[in-house]
């Protein structure tokens, strides 16, 4: 598949009052997930489990928009837009705008239609996984991206894709293929205006652009509202998993005035509900291993006491930092509690394994400042704490890591038995290769590759989850009565089948036959003849 863009006449449409510039990304990233953004994974469903327009109306219906501009929009574009705006361009000229409002905002005026996404090609974890499980067909996300870049406005403008996993399609035959003209790698604050700037101007520069590292007092303030509420707090992680594109990140925090300056911004379209998004909230100010116990508190004070705040959601957090700082914990859920109305806090973390072997080769940081050796400990501890103080944690396991062997996989599902009286939602997710990861040159880990101790953690977790998130499901308002009742019934037959599933899975044994035809389902056909995939 590509596109000869020359053979649109008619470059830029009839509108003589356009932006030359449109940020945007497909339906999938383009959504507001009924207000929950744990709903967001569902985007890595593959095709055929539900009809389209049930997905897209129940579980990812579509952003607000006013003049064909997106009121609410992924964090990374608004990082884009608000630099752009910081360096030099107009506000007529640039606007972020969601997949179904491109043919009405493109005009004479537009050159350059930027895209942005998180799993373009959806051969991440968690869509690889469910993919490759699921096998009814593509992934929402790699399906809906590549329907946006046959969308007519892109085939008349210039292309520019970013994002997290821009590195799927950072190669020019690739790029061919699909119509893409150029990729920015990276963090774009610095780079992306001259970028755009060169490009407006018709100078020759590379089509493969590497961003540079953004200083802290460069990144640019929120000009919108964000998907959820979220607001950046820190950058980079500094525990150093080599499995993690993260750990390859500056660690950097945000001035707490700059972080309230982007949280008014949010509550400006009226997201009451703000999510503060590091990879460890409770590091926040520090780069040192132990946490800044004032610039925390300082933190969740004053984001939580702004009078329009209704709550407040970390994104992740340490396990180790958890286990380490109990009264840390117990002050920041002290504080948010009495607040807000919340009386419940969640957060994302990586569990990843329940064997110290592998935590001491690939990730030995996760534990500190303890030993590898008590990983499990932490992991069961830290879990207790937290919930102890209100909150409910989604922890990630890191199946297939290269030289994982069946004993490390037992002790993984030891300890999940472990952990099976808590609410904790556990998904165990399998190793991709990623070029934005120390171990790219490492074989991908996939359904085929699976052995019976594997299959039987799988069908742990899924019975674990069902009971769990039949409990958490009945505590979630989406606001629309109509949507809520079909969401509940959606999930309450979903949750039914993972069970039946779970069943066959602990056996050690898949309830199909899997036989080796995962390249159908896990490689999209523009890689399929590249040396990597």
């Amino acid at each position: 598949m590509s596109f000869d863009k020359s053979l649109f006449s008619n470059r830029g449409g009839s509108r003589e009052e356009s932006p030359k510039v449109i940020l945007t990304a497909d339906e999938t990233m383009m959504s507001k997930y009924r207000g929950n953004i744990f709903m967001g994974f569902s985007t890595c469903m593959p095709e055929g489990v539900l009809p389209e327009w049930v997905y897209f109306n129940v579980f990812a219906p579509p952003v607000p928009t006013e003049n064909n501009r997106a009121k609410q929009a992924d964090f990374g574009i608004r990082l884009v837009e608000a630099s752009l705006l910081e360096n030099g361009f107009d506000e007529s000229e640039v606007a972020v705008a969601p997949p179904k409002d491109l043919k009405k905002i493109t005009g004479k005026n537009t050159e350059i239609i930027g895209v942005s996404g998180h799993d373009i090609l959806g051969i991440n974890p968690p869509t690889s996984e469910f993919t490759d499980l699921i096998r009814k067909g593509r992934p929402y996300n790699r399906a809906k991206f590549l329907e946006l870049l046959e969308m007519e406005p892109l085939q008349e403008n210039t292309v520019v894709v970013g994002g997290k996993s821009v590195w799927q399609v950072a190669d020019t035959e690739i790029m061919d293929r699909l119509g893409i003209d150029y990729v920015h790698l990276g963090e774009a604050e610095k780079t992306a205006p001259d970028m755009f700037r060169d490009i407006l101007e018709g100078e020759d520069i590379p089509r493969i652009v590497e961003g540079e590292v953004t200083p802290t007092e460069d990144i640019p303030r929120l000009r919108g509202a964000v998907i959820r509420g979220l607001v950046e707090i820190s950058r980079g992680c500094g525990r150093g998993c080599k499995f993690c594109s993260t750990t390859k990140q500056k660690q950097r925090h945000k001035p707490i005035d700059q972080i309230i300056k982007d949280v008014r911004t949010n509550l400006s379209e009226g997201l009451t509900d703000i999510g503060l998004h590091g990879e460890d909230v409770l590091r926040y100010g520090t780069k040192q291993i132990h946490p800044n116990n004032e610039r925390v508190l300082e933190l969740f004070e004053r984001v939580s006491s702004i009078e329009e705040v209704e709550g407040v959601g970390p994104s992740h957090i340490a396990l180790a930092t958890a286990y380490h700082n109990q009264d840390l914990v117990e002050d920041v859920s002290e504080i948010v509690y009495s607040n807000t109305d919340m009386d419940r806090l969640s957060a994302q973390t990586g569990i990843e394994t329940g064997s110290p072997r592998l935590i001491e080769k690939y990730m030995a940081g996760k534990a500190l400042p303890s030993t590898p050796d008590k990983w499990p400990e932490i992991v069961e501890q830290s879990i207790g704490i937290l919930e102890d103080n209100g909150w409910v944690i989604a922890g990630t396991l890191m199946n297939g890591l290269p030289d994982e062997n069946p004993d490390d996989v037992m002790k993984t599902l030891e300890l999940v038995d472990d952990l099976d009286d808590t609410n904790s939602l556990i998904v165990p997710l399998n190793f991709v290769s990623m070029d934005s990861s120390s171990l790219s040159k490492e074989k991908t880990f996939t359904v085929d590759d699976m052995t019976p101790e594997h299959w039987q953690l799988l069908g742990k977790c899924l019975e674990h989850d069902a009971r769990v998130a039949k409990e958490l499901k009945n505590t979630v308002d989406i606001g629309n009565p109509i949507a809520g009742k079909a969401l509940d019934i959606i999930i309450g037959v979903l949750l039914e089948s993972s069970k039946n599933y779970a069943k066959d899975l602990k056996r050690g044994v898949p309830p199909i036959d899997y036989e080796k035809t995962s390249d159908e389902y896990l490689v999209p056909e523009v890689l399929k003849d590249k040396e990597k995939f």
